[in-house]
């Protein structure tokens, strides 16, 4: 599945994988509200430093990009709503304007899923849950261990779900699927058991929980803030300082 997929934990000793996972969610949310505002220097920066991250923490580029060709597609999608005009009839006008406030808009949202996706790759499940009980157990009526087991549940299901939606599209094409022209048809017929699947992965890992005594009240991981979580702090209050910058 490592192979099939890039979202997920892997096993490494570089930078991010030795932060603690409260430090990397805190920044996370710092730099995506960020980029909200971000221009073109914020932009840069933030990418450089994303592509140098996931290069130390063994994440290839290319496989990167394969992973998210479906949310390419959509931000292609989203480039077309906000810089095609239609003016004069049916036929579509590229305004340069909007034009270039779409790419923005876009290279934002990707620069988002790229620090998720860096998130999950160096970060263990148990150490996301135990940040989030950390971050959840001040805020009154919330089960902070309910919250943070939920949450752990659905980044361990991802790289899950993608294999599974892998595996009958190969299946899919072995058969010919191409052969359907309809787009509609196609989707019908690859969501169909992808949602069967998924929903019988779910009611196993239920029943496997429940056979095995699964309970919410577990010993956490010891999360420890060192002089690495400071530099880092640091480094990303520069980045985010470029905001201000043209």
């Amino acid at each position: 599945m490592g192979e099939l997929t890039a979202i997920g934990f892997r096993p490494g000793r570089s930078p991010l994988h030795r932060l603690d996972p409260r430090t990397k969610q805190a920044l996370l949310l710092g730099l995506s509200a960020a980029s909200l505002w971000g221009k073109l220097s914020f932009l840069v920066l933030c990418t450089v430093v994303m592509m140098f991250c996931a290069k130390a923490s063994g994440l290839r580029i290319y496989r990167m990009i394969r992973e998210l060709r479906y949310f390419l597609l959509f931000l292609g999608f989203v480039f077309g709503v906000r810089a095609m005009t239609f003016t004069g009839g049916w036929t579509p006008t590229l305004r340069p304007d909007a034009a270039a406030e779409a790419v923005t808009v876009c290279w934002r949202l990707l620069l988002v899923v790229i620090m998720g996706l860096l998130l999950m790759a160096t970060t263990r499940t148990a150490d996301i849950r135990a940040a989030l009980v950390w971050y959840l157990k001040p805020v009154p009526a919330v089960d902070e261990k309910m919250a943070a087991t939920m949450v752990g549940l659905v980044v361990r299901f991802l790289p899950v779900i993608l294999y599974q939606g892998a595996e009958i599209a190969d299946a899919q094409r072995a058969r010919g699927i191409e052969r359907r022209k309809n787009p509609l048809t196609r989707l019908m017929r690859f969501s169909i058991p992808l949602f069967r699947r998924v929903f019988l992965s779910a009611d196993e890992l239920a029943a496997a929980m429940q056979a095995r005594c699964y309970s919410e009240h577990r010993t956490l991981p010891d999360l420890i803030f060192t002089w690495r979580d400071g530099m880092a702090v640091g480094a990303v209050i520069l980045i985010c300082s470029t905001v201000f910058l043209p």
